[in-house]
Formats: C-alpha cells, structure tokens, sequence
C-alpha cells in the first residue's frame, strides 16, 4: 500500500509540473513592465528590462552622504547639509523603468514586487551604510491609505533588504506613526511638500522609550526633495533616537 502511495504521488507530482511546463510553453510568464517573455529565474521581469536596470546602476555615481548622482547633478553636501538624517543611500535614479516600477508597486497590488527588489539589490547597499543600526523601520502609511492600498510599500522594501543584506538588522513596525491623512506628494514642490506633512508624524508612546539611543534606518519607496524623510527624522530625534539613515529604492 506504501509503495502504490508513493507511486501516486509521483505521477500527481509529474503531472502537475507537466501541467504547469505546458501552460507556461502557450502562455509563457510576461514581465510586468513591457508583457515581454521573463529573463531566466526572473519572475518580474524580461531580460532587456533586467539590463535597463542594470544600467541604471552602472551610471550612478551616487555622493555617499545624499545619494545625488553626480552625473546628474551636482550636490552641495560638502558645502551644506540641511537634513535632518545623517546620511542617504538609494538603490536607482527614478528613470523611465523604475517609474514604472514604483507605480506597480503603490498602485497595482504588487507588494511582493517591493520586497523581491529589495531583496535582489540589498547588494549594492554599502556594507558600513548599517554599521551601528539597531533597528530598521519605514516610512509608515495613514491607516485609511493602508487600508485601501492593503500594505505598506516601503515595508515590504524594507524586508526584502534585511533578506538580501548580510546584516540582520531587526525590523519594527511600531515606532512611527502616520497621525494626519495627507494627500499626495507626486507633483508639489519642496515646501509645499512639508506644509502637506505638517505634523503628519509622531513616535508611538508604547514604544518611544525603546529608542532612546539608539541608531535607525529609515526605507521609503522614492526620495524626492526628502520633505518625508527629512520630517519622519525630525520626531525621532525629538523622540531620542540618536542618529536616522536613509534608505530608498529610487532617488530623483
């Protein structure tokens, strides 16, 4: 009777992948950015779509305190510094592609998409960016935009950098808070951006006291003017939190 159970199983097992070889042979997998074939161990994207990406690497030049790419443009970080964060990295420039891929990741349910990439490029993140972190946390969403959307991007990009990142820093989502519903930040200029998020942020009072001293990560999706991150920085120095980084997906 054991053999005949194995036997079964086997044939399930051989049928299934049949199944699956065929479907995939008449409907081959399409990469979420152009409905090409996917690259090989790719379950994202197309091969040209990986080189893109690719590129988009090999052309940065990022400052290593604001990410700029000076290629680009030019900062002025060895001049002035008006962050409240203490450095910045990001994984790319916010070209045509990773446009493409930040609005799947916001607006079309593609959580894993977030988390996948910040598992495949956590290798590019200097290892020294998380010497000294103790924790790592993202820019949190109001609980009625989370509700619609159904996650929080830039907590699935933070986890998929802890996967990929051979530094384990340990995650929490119960230290900011989103208190206001603000509206959103895609075509307002700097000062418009933090009158928009004014005291849209606070440290959660359960969980305040655990960061005093303490030195954290922050991952958000996009870095534009940095009026987000800047104000997330500012309520957790207020709070005691001794030093805030940076880390983004994309930097326009």
């Amino acid at each position: 009777m054991a053999h005949l159970n194995r036997f079964s199983k086997r044939i399930t097992t051989f049928l299934r992948k049949g199944a699956v070889n065929l479907r995939d042979f008449l409907y081959p997998p399409l990469c979420v950015l152009c409905r090409y074939p996917l690259a090989e161990n790719n379950d994202w994207f197309c091969t040209e779509c990986v080189e893109k990406l690719e590129q988009n690497i090999a052309n940065r030049d990022p400052c290593p305190r604001c990410s700029q790419n000076r290629k680009i443009r030019e900062c002025a970080c060895h001049i002035a510094w008006d962050h409240y964060f203490e450095r910045a990295f990001s994984i790319f420039d916010f070209d045509e592609t990773v446009q493409h891929i930040a609005h799947h990741i916001k607006y079309k349910g593609k959580s894993r998409l977030a988390y996948d990439v910040g598992k495949e490029y956590a290798r590019l993140i200097p290892d020294t960016f998380f010497d000294g972190i103790d924790i790592i946390i993202s820019v949190p969403l109001h609980f009625f935009r989370k509700m619609k959307r159904g996650y929080n991007q830039a907590e699935y990009l933070a986890k998929g950098i802890i996967e990929g990142s051979r530094r384990k820093v340990p995650y929490r989502d119960d230290i900011l808070l989103r208190t206001r519903h603000t509206k959103t930040q895609t075509k307002l200029n700097k000062e418009q951006r933090q009158k928009n998020l004014a005291n849209a942020f606070a440290v959660n009072p359960r969980t305040g006291n655990s960061i005093r001293g303490k030195k954290l990560a922050l991952v958000d999706d996009v870095v534009t003017t940095g009026a987000t991150t800047d104000l997330c920085t500012r309520v957790l120095l207020d709070a005691g939190v001794e030093e805030v980084r940076v880390v983004s997906m994309a930097r326009t």
